[in-house]
Parts: C-alpha cells; structure tokens; sequence
C-alpha cells in the first residue's frame, strides 16, 4: 500500500488528468463527527477545482454554524483520486478523491480529521515512529420489512459458516470487486457470529490511507447491499437480540531510520524504549522483543500502558453514539472493562502476532464501533503512545479470564476498572484528558462533544416501544 504523505499534497505532481475518464467527480470530506460529506462537480471543472479548491462553509465540519470559522476551504488530495466501478442510474461515470480542509490564510483548518491524523502522524514520525493501521469492520446486511426497524438479517448462518442461500454472499463479493478496482487489496470477508453479520478485511497500511479506505468501505457495501435490495448497516447495536457490529482496530509502529529518540521521559522503560530505538533500522518492527516471553518490546509495553491509562477518553473517540452503549453492556461479547491480554479475545486490548514474525506483532483495540471517525480515534491512540513512552509508564499484569466474570474485589485488586458506560460519561473523559485533547485540538474536541450531547438530548426526547410497553398500563 502507498503510504500518504502527512502534508497535503503539492499539486505540482499530479497524477494522469483524472478527468478524461469520468464524467463527475464527487469531492469528499469528512465531519468531525466521521460521516463521509461530498461536493460533486463536472469533470470539466476538474482543472480548475483542482487548483483553487472550492468554498466550504464551516458548519458542515463542524455541525454548527461557528462565525470564526464560516470560510474554509476544500483543497483535493490528488494522490487519493480513484474511478468509482459502478456506474449512475443513468450510466454515467463518476470519480472520487478526498481533499483537505484550509482556512482563510490557507492553513489546514484544526478540526480537519484528516489535518488531526496528519498531525498525529508527523509526531509519531518525528519520534522515529511510523504508524501501520488496520482495521476489521463488522456490518449487517438486512432486509427492508417495511417498518421504522432496521430489517431483519439477510440469512440465518452464523460464525464462518458456509451457508447454501448466497444472497448475501453475493453482496460481500460485489464489495470485494469494487474495492479491488478502486487499488484496495482486499484480504477476504467472512460471516460473523449473528444471522445476517459479515466482516470484510482490507489490507493494513499508514494511517490516512486506512482512514480513508474505511469510509470508502462503508459507503461501498451501502451502495452495493442497496443494488440487491438489502441494507448494510455498521450502526453499533441494530438489532436488541443480537450482538452489536466492532470496529477492531490494529497498529503497530515501524521505524523511520532517523535515529531520533521516543521523547523526553526519563522513566527506566522510556531510557530502554529509546535504546531499542537507537539499535533499529528503517522499516524495522518497534513492538517486537524476541529476548521477550511475550515477544513485546519495552516500546510496545510503554505504548499500551498509555493506551490503557487514555482508555476511558479512547472510549469517546471509539463509541462516539448513543447507540454505541447499547453495544457496551456486560455478556453481550463485547469488552466493557480496561485490560489487556495476549490470548483472551473477550479483553478490549489484546496483543496479537506471531512471536516468529516480528512484524505481525500489534496491539488489537477490540471495544471500538463502526461509528467511531476513524481519523480522530488513530490520532488519540498514537497520542496515547507517545504519553505512555515519556511517561514510562508500567504495562499492568495481562487479564486472560473474561473480566466481567470476577468480582469487584479481584478487579480492584488488579487495578482493572470499567470503560465509560454511556456516552456523557465518556465526552467527559474526553475532555478531562489534556493528552488526547491536545493532539485533536480544542476546536476539534468541542465541535465532537456538543455533535455527541446534541444526540444525547435528542435522545431523551425520545419515547420508546419498550417505555409505552413497560409503563403504559402499569403506573
């Protein structure tokens, strides 16, 4: 995969005009909320929009209308250009290409989500430390049934099952083959533990590259469910009665070859994290320590130790909705406490790899939702590292029980407390925590936290089946 720069591109190189083969080109952005947002212009206007870029208008970021930042800018990434494989309606051709988001002055705007994830990288980069991302989406292909409800599932297989109805397996192979024509190297898709619930993986790669192809993902298997008449959906919790779709997230971190050091700390894990630095090349794995019973290096200890102590401000970035904590419950295979295990797969962090291949070793983030903004959860998570590493902080025992089966004084003992269980209480650690606050920016922190309060009030203005049920004959 081509790793993308962390500073816009210059648009003195240029790929092949673009233009010649589609006949409009969809502009595409993202809020800070991670919804995937687009201007759609002629082929004709391509030069021209290429150049100057085009006007945007603030409160589409931002989700309200802020008179400070009203005038931006959308400034298209051409390196990111890619012909959309299905055609209109009406068979017309249509191209997309992300594009970043400038002020007046032409700077890049701070609550850009692509500026955010360019900034986190250039200090992760700065400390020697590149950023590899992958990410394992789950989603619902559903019938329509004509109500408010999501639908009901397209099959009745369950966990890799090999099921004789195709239907939607057909649908998982039309997102595979337009994903491989627009340059995405597609690993495989398989269904997931609830009827209806498939998982396709792409291949890892730098963290812009991967952000932008999760949304392009997502928008792809909408498109192609549509085309066959299901719906695929990635809201965290769709149906009650089954589980709720993850978005499993994993990185690593390579060497850049500068030389440079992890930061300033002076804890002892940080004096030996920058002596293992010091001693790799370009390219080299940083998680990896075969002298190690757990494979893990001094590095990567002091990396998820910073991610455990940002977990509950994590939480917001990676469950940002209401929904998302229909999803965050006990029994319901998800994670719901801060831990961390090599084997347990029920544990919200869990290192995986083969110790006899150092760089498949990476740190597994197994709490996140498909509604997280991909581009602001990675920026929060390398700054998580980079704080564990100044900070030397100690990596806590592995937990390889399931923590939501011991008891309140054998988690207290462990130092194991639970993740954020409602979305109010995970903006506040958001905003309680200087670190992650910091790397996203004020701008972009109070634009995220008034978009997740504004739903959590519209939420209680809501009245549901299950209150009219409950109550309406009884108080």
């Amino acid at each position: 995969m081509t790793m993308t720069s962390t500073t816009p591109t210059a648009h003195d190189t240029r790929p092949t005009d673009p233009a010649r083969d589609v006949d409009f080109i969809q502009l595409l952005f993202s809020d800070v909320s991670g919804r995937l947002k687009t201007l759609e212009v002629p082929s004709a206007r391509w030069a021209e929009v290429r150049d100057t870029g085009w006007t945007l208008d603030g409160a589409v970021l931002l989700g309200y209308g802020d008179p400070d930042h009203s005038d931006l800018r959308l400034v298209p990434d051409p390196s990111t250009f890619v012909r959309r494989p299905w055609a209109t309606p009406a068979g017309r051709t249509v191209g997309m290409v992300f594009c970043d988001v400038v002020d007046g002055d032409g700077q890049p705007f701070a609550a850009d989500p692509r500026a955010v994830l360019r900034r986190a990288v250039a200090a992760s980069e700065a400390r020697g430390q590149r950023p590899v991302f992958g990410v394992e989406a789950e989603f619902y292909l559903l019938r329509p049934t004509g109500s408010k409800a999501a639908g009901e599932p397209a099959d009745r297989a369950g966990y890799w099952d090999l099921g004789a109805g195709e239907e939607a397996d057909e649908v998982c192979r039309d997102i595979s083959e337009a994903l491989s024509e627009m340059g995405f190297t597609v690993d495989g898709h398989h269904h997931e533990v609830c009827a209806g619930q498939r998982e396709l993986v792409f291949r890892h790669g730098d963290a812009l590259t991967t952000a932008d192809r999760l949304l392009l993902l997502k928008h792809t298997a909408r498109v192609m469910a549509r085309r066959r008449g299901l719906s695929a959906v990635f809201m965290p919790k769709p149906l009650a009665h089954l589980y709720g779709n993850a978005l499993h997230v994993h990185v690593s971190l390579t060497d850049t070859g500068t030389g440079t050091g992890t930061g300033a700390g002076a804890g002892t894990k940080t004096k030996t994290a920058a002596a293992e630095l010091a001693a790799r090349t370009d390219g080299d794995p940083l998680f990896h320590d075969a002298a190690d019973p757990q494979g893990m290096s001094a590095l990567f200890r002091a990396s998820l130790a910073g991610v455990l102590d940002h977990a509950p401000a994590l939480t917001g970035l990676g469950n940002p909705t209401v929904n998302s904590y229909k999803r965050l419950v006990p029994a319901s295979g998800t994670p719901v406490h801060i831990s961390w295990a090599r084997h347990n797969r029920s544990t919200a962090f869990k290192v995986v790899g083969d110790n006899r291949a150092p760089r498949s070793l990476r740190l597994e983030m197994r709490s996140p939702d498909p509604a997280a903004n991909p581009y602001l959860l990675f920026a929060g998570v390398l700054a998580a590292f980079a704080d564990g590493q100044d900070r030397g902080l100690e990596l806590p025992a592995a937990c390889e029980e399931p923590a939501d089966t011991l008891r309140p004084g054998d988690l207290a003992a462990r130092g194991i407390s639970p993740l954020p269980t409602d979305l109010p209480s995970s903006m506040r650690a958001l905003e309680e925590d200087a670190t992650v606050r910091d790397a996203l920016s004020a701008l972009t922190t109070r634009a995220f936290t008034h978009q997740a309060r504004a739903d959590w009030s519209a939420w209680h203005g809501v009245v549901t089946s299950w209150e009219t049920e409950r109550y309406a004959d009884s108080v």
